[in-house]
C-alpha cells in the first residue's frame, strides 16, 4: 500500500509540475531556450558560464557584470535562482559538477554533452511596461535551458531520405571516409556480405561496429563533422541495440538495388532497410517531436577556428553540416496558441564561440565570416518571420589581451595557458578571413588556433566568477523583450 501511495504521489507531482508549466507558457512567463552546436563548439562550457553570470546578477549591491542587458542596466533585476525543472524524465544539467571541474587546482573544461539535459532558472524582475507594470512591482520569468549533443542534430536531415537515398549520400562522402584507417576494413566487410541471403545478427553488428569506428575516426582524428547516424557517435540509451546495427551500402548500382527490393523480407538488404526506417521512426522522430517542437528560441554555437586550422575539406564539411541542421528547424512568429500547441522558434542566434582565443582586432572578422557562413539559413529563417542575429562571444574568458613587439611594430596578442602542456602562451593566432575562404587562403594558411585551459578560479567578490565577452548582448537579444 505504501508503494502505491508513493507512486501516486510521484504521479501527482509530475502532473502538478506540468500543469504549472502549462500555466507559465499560457501567461508568457516561460521561455525554452535550446543551446546546440556541432561537436567542439563548447556548449557545456557556454551554459556553465551563462548560468554563473545569471546567478550573480541582480540588485545585490554587486558590480553589474552584464551592463548591456537592459534589465540590469535599469537596475530592475532582483535576482536569479535555480528552480525545479518541470520535466522529471529529463536529466538535470550538472552545473555543480561543471563548476567543480573549473575550480580544480588545474582547471578543466567541463565534460562534453553526452545526453540531453535541462536546467530551469527563475528570473525575478520589476516590470517597466504594460499592464503588468501597473499591477505589480515584481514578476518572474522561468527560463528553461536545454542542452543536447550536437551529434544528434546531424540525424535530422535523414528524415527526408529513404535508405537508398541515404546510402547514395554517404557514397558521395567516400573521399572523406578514405582518409580513415578503418575505411578498408569497412569496405571489405560490406563486400563479403551477401545482401540477398538471410540476415545474420552477428554479421550485421560486426559491420555496424566497423562503420562506427570509421565515423568516430573521421570526426575525432580528421576533424570532420557530418557523421550519420549521429547516435553511432553518442548512442545514449540506444547503446548496443539492434536499431543502431545498420550502415550505408556504398556504390550500390541502381540495377542491383532494384533487384534487391524484391528479395525476401529476412534478407540482409531488407533488414538493413527496415532498421533504417526504425531508426527514423523510433530514434529521430521522437527526439524531434518530444524536444524540438517545444523550443521557443534557438542558440546555435559555431566553432569557426578549428576547421580553419584543419583545412578546406573540414571547413566545407562544417558548412554543409550547419546547413543540413538548419533546414530541420521550425521557424515563425509565436503567439499564445502556437506557444502552447505548436511552438515555433521566433528568435535564432548564431554565435561564434571562443572569441577570446583570437585578438580583439580579429573579432569583427570572425563575425563577418560567421554571417557569410550562415547566410542562407539566416535568409530562410527571416523569411519565415524569425528574428535572427549573429554574435561573437565567449562565456568563460580564458585569455588576456596584450601587446608584443614584432620587429619595429607593436602587435596585439593573446596570452593564456595552453590546454595540452599547461605552459604560458603568448601568440598572434593569425588573421581570420572576413568572408568564406578562397583558394589562396588555404594555400597560404597561417592561422594557428590554440586550445587554452580555463582560467584559474577565483570566486568573484564583485559579481560573477568569470570574465565574459558579450553575454549581456546575447541575453538582451534572447530575453530582453520578455523582461520589459
Amino acid at each position: 500500500m505504501s508503494r502505491f501511495n508513493r507512486s501516486l504521489s510521484k504521479l501527482g507531482q509530475s502532473v502538478s509540475n506540468k500543469t504549472q508549466s502549462f500555466g507559465h507558457r499560457a501567461s508568457d512567463r516561460n521561455i525554452r531556450l535550446a543551446v546546440t552546436g556541432l561537436s567542439g563548439a563548447g556548449k557545456t562550457a557556454f551554459i556553465t558560464g551563462l548560468v554563473n553570470q545569471l546567478l550573480n546578477a541582480g540588485l545585490t549591491g554587486k558590480a553589474n557584470n552584464l551592463p548591456l542587458w537592459q534589465v540590469t542596466r535599469d537596475e530592475r533585476l532582483y535576482g536569479v535562482k535555480r528552480s525545479l525543472q518541470p520535466d522529471l524524465t529529463v536529466a538535470s544539467f550538472d552545473y555543480e559538477q561543471a563548476m567543480s571541474s573549473l575550480k580544480q587546482a588545474l582547471p578543466q573544461w567541463p565534460a562534453s554533452t553526452r545526453n540531453i539535459s535541462e536546467l530551469r532558472l527563475t528570473l525575478r524582475y520589476r516590470p517597466s511596461k504594460g499592464l503588468l507594470a501597473k499591477l505589480t512591482d515584481s514578476a518572474s520569468l522561468y527560463l528553461d535551458i536545454i542542452d543536447y549533443p550536437g551529434e544528434w542534430l546531424l540525424d535530422l536531415p535523414m528524415l527526408k531520405l529513404g535508405f537508398s537515398q541515404w546510402s547514395h549520400s554517404q557514397t558521395q562522402r567516400q573521399n572523406i571516409f578514405e582518409r580513415s584507417q578503418y575505411f578498408e576494413e569497412f569496405v571489405a566487410l560490406t563486400h563479403s556480405l551477401s545482401l540477398e541471403a538471410p540476415a545474420e545478427e552477428a554479421e550485421l553488428k560486426q559491420i555496424a561496429e566497423a562503420y562506427q569506428r570509421l565515423l568516430i575516426d573521421c570526426v575525432e582524428e580528421h576533424g570532420f563533422y557530418y557523421a550519420q547516424p549521429g547516435r553511432l557517435l553518442l548512442p545514449g540509451e540506444f547503446a548496443g541495440s539492434p536499431v543502431l546495427a545498420f550502415f550505408p551500402l556504398l556504390n550500390l548500382a541502381e540495377e542491383v538495388r532494384a533487384k534487391l527490393e524484391s528479395s525476401d523480407e529476412n534478407s540482409a538488404y531488407k533488414v538493413l532497410k527496415n532498421r533504417y526506417k526504425e531508426y527514423q521512426d523510433k530514434v529521430i522522430r521522437p527526439f524531434y517531436k518530444d524536444y524540438f517542437s517545444t523550443f521557443d528560441r534557438q542558440l546555435l554555437l559555431v566553432d569557426c577556428f578549428t576547421p580553419l586550422n584543419k583545412g578546406k575539406a573540414q571547413f566545407d564539411d562544417m558548412t554543409q553540416a550547419l546547413n543540413g541542421i538548419m533546414e530541420s528547424f521550425k521557424f515563425g512568429q509565436s503567439n499564445i496558441l502556437k506557444r502552447l500547441f505548436s511552438p515555433r522558434i521566433d528568435k535564432l542566434l548564431f554565435a561564434a564561440s571562443k572569441v577570446d582565443h583570437i585578438t580583439r582586432d580579429q573579432q569583427s572578422n570572425v563575425l563577418a565570416l560567421l554571417t557569410q557562413l550562415v547566410k542562407e539559413s539566416q535568409r530562410q529563417a527571416k523569411f519565415e518571420g524569425c528574428e535572427v542575429e549573429t554574435m561573437a562571444i565567449s562565456a568563460i574568458k580564458a585569455t588576456q589581451h596584450g601587446m608584443a613587439k614584432s620587429g619595429a611594430q607593436q602587435v596585439e596578442v593573446v596570452q593564456g595557458v595552453g590546454l595540452a602542456d599547461r605552459r604560458a602562451v603568448t601568440l598572434f593566432p593569425g588573421e581570420v578571413p572576413k568572408s568564406l575562404p578562397q583558394a589562396n587562403f588555404w594555400q597560404d594558411q597561417g592561422f594557428e588556433f590554440v586550445n587554452f585551459a580555463p582560467p584559474n578560479y577565483s570566486a568573484g567578490e564583485q559579481g560573477a566568477d568569470f570574465e565574459h565577452i558579450r553575454l549581456d548582448h546575447l541575453l538582451q537579444f534572447l530575453l530582453g523583450d520578455k523582461l520589459n
